[in-house]
């Protein structure tokens, strides 16, 4: 990371979680302006901070799937509307059917399957169709645990399905009729570029870093954050502090 002038403003455990979260800014880039987003995952380690960044690039409508929505709807979050995902089915949302969004960005895994589904039972689509500029784009697969027992197994899950479904829902008419395209990134950059663009959003105030912590660094607190982390129900960035912060000279 570049060093960024006056850093006052973002403490050692704030400028943690924001380097943790820079996969939040790149995927910022992808959303237009007067864009209606829906993001899955709104309330986690990146979602936190992309809901916060999608109003940055200009999106008129963000919506956040979380299991405690009014979280979400708060600062810094700020959302424009959540759903609890325990309590209702989004894809089966009048409110967003008769509206769809331009965009959903699944940051919580089974979103593609899910919409092919509600779909498949002739339901109006959340999302727009890609010969409107609907788009799908997610960072996982369709699940958060699988079996990697060889080679094969691990470039179907994250090379040879997501390309597919990229290429399908580009090429064949009644996919682009029907469903959005489906965009996968699977090796986002991870560059000083990023992490310098997201540490400098946080110091010109337009992101706030949202920490789950942060958790003390011995057996208990390790233990504590990494189930969280297991639990798949983080509230912002896990962070660990390793030692105390040494005091301000008076």
């Amino acid at each position: 990371c570049e060093k960024i002038e006056d850093t006052a403003k973002i403490s050692p455990i704030q400028a943690a979680a924001l380097a943790s979260a820079s996969p939040a800014t790149i995927l910022a880039d992808y959303i237009r302006p007067n864009e209606r987003v829906l993001i899955l995952g709104a309330g986690g380690g990146v979602g936190s901070h992309l809901s916060q960044l999608a109003r940055v690039k200009g999106a008129a409508y963000v919506c956040g799937i979380s299991r405690d929505p009014q979280r979400l709807l708060d600062a810094p979050i700020s959302c424009d509307d959540a759903v609890d995902y325990t309590v209702s089915n989004i894809y089966e949302s009048k409110k967003y059917q008769e509206k769809p969004f331009d965009t959903i960005i699944d940051l919580a895994c089974g979103g593609w399957p899910a919409l092919t589904n509600s779909r498949r039972k002739n339901l109006p689509s959340i999302v727009k169709p890609a010969r409107l500029g609907g788009r799908y784009i997610t960072i996982c697969p369709d699940q958060p645990t699988f079996e990697a027992s060889s080679v094969f197994g691990i470039m179907s899950i994250f090379l040879f399905k997501p390309l597919k479904r990229a290429i399908w829902s580009r090429i064949n008419p009644f996919s682009r009729k029907n469903l959005p395209t489906f965009t996968q990134g699977n090796g986002l950059p991870d560059t000083r570029e990023v992490m310098t663009r997201t540490l400098r959003l946080a110091n010109e105030g337009k992101l706030e870093a949202v920490v789950d912590g942060p958790y003390k660094f011995d057996t208990e607190g390790v233990q504590s954050a990494f189930r969280k982390l297991e639990s798949r129900h983080a509230k912002g960035k896990v962070v660990i502090q390793v030692a105390d912060l040494p005091k301000e000279k008076s």
